[in-house]
């Protein structure tokens, strides 16, 4: 009797194994599922733009927004003291020069101690109220010795326009370890806002280039490609300083990035902490209303913001 009740116990433990095992196989839920649960929640918590009857109306709201995101995100903590501190600009003598135009270096701090580099190529020679067209550099690696970037900026000068290239943190001569990108989330860890860095280093980019001799404020454009098109709409949605800006494959919506994440996320100063529950990227660009604003996208990008998924929700909303 004992051997037959160890042969009952073997034989119902193998059907329990058996029933264990296809249990286990069947499928409760998508592996996706938790990921597209995930996108929904986010993309809905994402603040839609609203609609507006009047110029007045629209110009109340974005005054209003545009100051929210500066005060709460932007220059959060101990940030508001930085965008406040006294900082050094040098400009050098023309070091380079062609056809039409000529080149000089300038340094400038962000904050007290952090110094960015840059270039400035002006017409050779400048008579009257001179355009300004701020430059500003994506993720490459030689940052201001870029050749596309410098075949711009003198093309521009010998167009008869002020082309002001500045640096960016973590590129060209700034490429060190302390500058890396990804630094910044340690910033946000101690309570202010590592935003507040790149925010400065082109606010105070267009201070240089506004100072220049005959630089016509009233014609001020901002131009970059991929990082640089992200700065481009960062710079001039919040700053009215800025008479028009061209961003070349640099943002997108939010919601659009929840459902592309492995392409549009960004570095870290795209995505800042808390950006996305007051303003999305949509609202940036409306931000730029009255003010012209050309967005250019890649049909066939390499990298992220491809044409045929970024464009069409920043234009429904920015109309």
């Amino acid at each position: 009797m004992k051997r037959l009740g160890l042969i009952l116990v073997l034989a119902l433990g193998a059907a329990a194994q058996s029933d264990t095992a296809r249990l286990l196989e069947t499928r409760i839920v998508d592996p996706n599922q938790a990921l597209l649960d995930i996108q929904v929640y986010t993309g809905s918590k994402v603040p839609p733009l609203g609609s507006f009857r009047t110029t007045a109306e629209w110009e109340k709201y974005g005054n209003a927004l545009r100051q929210r995101v500066l005060d709460e995100i932007v220059y959060r903590g101990e940030a508001k003291q930085w965008r406040d501190a006294k900082t050094k600009v040098e400009l050098l003598e023309p070091f380079a020069s062609g056809p039409g135009y000529r080149v000089r270096q300038f340094r400038y701090e962000v904050i007290p101690g952090l110094w960015l580099p840059g270039l400035i190529y002006e017409p050779e020679k400048v008579t009257g109220l001179t355009p300004v067209v701020l430059n500003v550099n994506g993720h490459e690696g030689d940052g201001t010795a870029t050749p596309y970037i410098q075949i711009r900026c003198m093309n521009l000068a010998k167009k008869g326009f002020y082309a002001v290239n500045p640096e960016w943190l973590g590129m060209g001569q700034m490429k060190v370890d302390g500058l890396n990108h990804y630094r910044m989330p340690q910033i946000d860890l101690t309570g202010t806002s590592g935003l507040a860095l790149f925010h400065l280093g082109l606010r105070r980019a267009l201070d240089v280039a506004l100072s220049l001799p005959n630089a016509d404020e009233h014609r001020v454009t901002v131009t970059g490609l991929s990082g640089g098109g992200w700065q481009t709409i960062f710079l001039s949605s919040l700053d009215t300083r800025v008479s028009a800006a061209m961003p070349v494959a640099g943002y997108s919506s939010y919601v659009t990035r929840a459902q592309w994440p492995d392409l549009d996320l960004g570095d870290s100063e795209q995505t800042p902490s808390d950006l996305a529950s007051i303003a999305d990227y949509t609202h940036l660009t409306a931000l730029m209303a009255p003010r012209p604003i050309q967005l250019t996208y890649n049909a066939k990008d390499t990298c992220c913001f491809r044409a045929d998924y970024a464009v069409s929700p920043l234009l429904q909303m920015a109309t």
